[in-house]
């Protein structure tokens, strides 16, 4: 993070991480509090680690830590915000119209784990078919990379599909209170809704595409896998700068669900936080493909089905 990053940043969290002096002693600075914060989030490892690297006790790191990923957590809607209005999913739809010949995609989901420690309860839940623990996150993008929507904290066994219907994106979308009221793309006399992409882990509806399957040799049906693959690599893109950015993230220590759902989340809101304030990160080569293996998803909606073959037929 540059130092201009590094100041706004500041002002923004300055209420989260200002301590009061005392009569035994003066507190540490906002400024070091989130230095000594933003040092574990981006290399990782071990409190005794950064507390050496930084020149303090251990608890002061794990003060300063907890007050950071807190604070970023508690601002985590104003950085990470899905499209509701038709102004908003509008807005969303054109950051993907030089990226995918597919009209009024809205975004690219998907998920990816994260090793954790062994929780203290339901341990075996989150042993993943990686051989560790970790948890799931199912994260949305735009085509700007930026994280629209996050939701973390599931088990590591679980199934990207299985993941989604346990997720509050789902209820919304199933409900159309997001991606249902437009903007509409004609093709013909048909309105196509605006709609997620993902790939072959997900179920098929109206609010959500995928590829076709990846052994078919229908011309069309290939040309359309490529156009989706287009827009959805950008949410592997923005998962391994995420993951490359926040080195915490290789392995979270903590063992509480609720504490590593609250770092992965406050993350996420760096990442954007960067990306707003122009602090690229270079990202060549950087790419999370989570291989969620046989896909054993047969939930296709029939709407969902003739959506996919509108767009195909539209190419």
């Amino acid at each position: 993070m540059g130092r201009d990053s590094f100041d706004n940043l500041l002002t923004l969290l300055r209420g989260y991480v200002q301590r009061e002096n005392t009569r035994f002693r003066d507190c540490i600075p906002p400024e070091k509090v989130l230095a000594i914060g933003l040092y574990r989030i981006a290399h990782g490892g071990s409190y005794d680690n950064t507390a050496l690297a930084m020149n303090v006790g251990k608890t002061t790191v794990h003060e300063a830590f907890r007050d950071v990923v807190n604070a970023l957590y508690d601002i985590r809607n104003d950085f990470i915000k899905l499209p509701v209005t038709v102004d908003e999913t509008a807005a969303s739809i054109g950051t993907f119209e030089h990226l995918s010949m597919l009209p009024n995609i809205a975004g690219a989901i998907d998920g990816s784990h994260i090793k954790i420690r062994a929780p203290r309860e339901s341990a075996v839940d989150y042993f993943s078919r990686y051989q560790q623990h970790d948890v799931v996150v199912q994260a949305v993008v735009n085509g700007r990379k930026l994280f629209i929507d996050v939701a973390a904290g599931f088990p590591g066994s679980l199934h990207d599909a299985r993941v989604l219907r346990n997720s509050s994106i789902y209820q919304k979308a199933e409900n159309g209170d997001i991606l249902a009221a437009g903007p509409m793309y004609l093709i013909g006399a048909d309105e196509i809704q605006p709609y997620l992409v993902g790939d072959s882990a997900y179920p098929l509806s109206p609010w959500l595409q995928k590829p076709y399957p990846e052994g078919t040799r229908d011309p069309g049906e290939i040309r359309f896998n490529k156009e989706l693959s287009s827009a959805r690599v950008l949410v592997e893109c923005a998962f391994g700068i995420l993951k490359s950015r926040w080195r915490i993230l290789d392995a979270i220590e903590e063992r509480n669900i609720a504490a590593v759902s609250k770092i992965i989340v406050a993350c996420a809101v760096l990442h954007n936080f960067c990306i707003l304030a122009g602090d690229e990160w270079d990202e060549d080569d950087f790419n999370d493909d989570d291989d969620n293996g046989p896909n054993n998803n047969d939930d296709v909606l029939r709407d969902g089905d003739d959506i996919r073959e509108l767009l195909k037929n539209n190419l």
